[in-house]
């Protein structure tokens, strides 16, 4: 391990290609990179034995390198990573994770392009980034999380020229529009 002041490794927990990581109430929610491992839950209770509590897999042609926790819902992106492979759509998938050793998932919620990107959730909210029919890109939405088992869209924005169904034009070249 590489020195740091203040820092002492306690443990490693070794794993596929880790993406985001979050620790809630005693858990790691580790999203991965390379499927078919999509998320991995860690109990971190005690820190020098974390311990892998499940995994929830990812289709082939898929990865869920982003994971949010808040309360008893877990939320990970579907990311198309090869489109040759994937026989599913992307999206946000919906956990109940009271019992930590089993999440259950609740929805999926698809959308279009390779899925979603990056998003952040605030218990009610889930702020995402989707790639939706007629717009150029990742564009910028909210679902309304109250029933988690129907999400539902509250609101959308995007950048001048990325709604092309709209009749508005690019003024960009490459991937200066994604709302990333």
């Amino acid at each position: 391990m590489l020195s740091a002041k203040g820092v002492r490794e306690l443990a490693v927990f070794p794993c596929p290609g880790g993406g985001q990581v979050v620790v809630k109430d005693g858990f790691a929610y580790i999203g991965h990179i390379t499927g078919p491992t999509g998320t991995t839950i860690v109990d971190v209770r005690e820190p020098t034995r974390p311990r892998q509590v499940a995994t929830v897999p990812v289709a082939e042609g898929l990865h869920s390198h982003k994971v949010q926790v808040h309360g008893d819902l877990m939320l990970v992106n579907r990311e198309i990573t090869d489109a040759t492979l994937a026989k599913e759509r992307g999206g946000l998938a919906i956990f109940d994770v009271r019992d930590r050793s089993q999440p259950r998932q609740l929805a999926m919620w698809h959308c279009d392009g390779s899925g979603i990107h990056r998003f952040t959730f605030d218990g009610r909210y889930a702020y995402i980034s989707p790639e939706v029919e007629g717009y150029l890109g990742n564009i910028v939405m909210i679902l309304d999380l109250a029933d988690p088992a129907n999400p539902v869209e509250v609101s959308r924005w995007w950048m001048p020229g990325q709604w092309a169904a709209g009749g508005e034009t690019r003024t960009w070249k490459g991937y200066q529009h994604r709302c990333h």
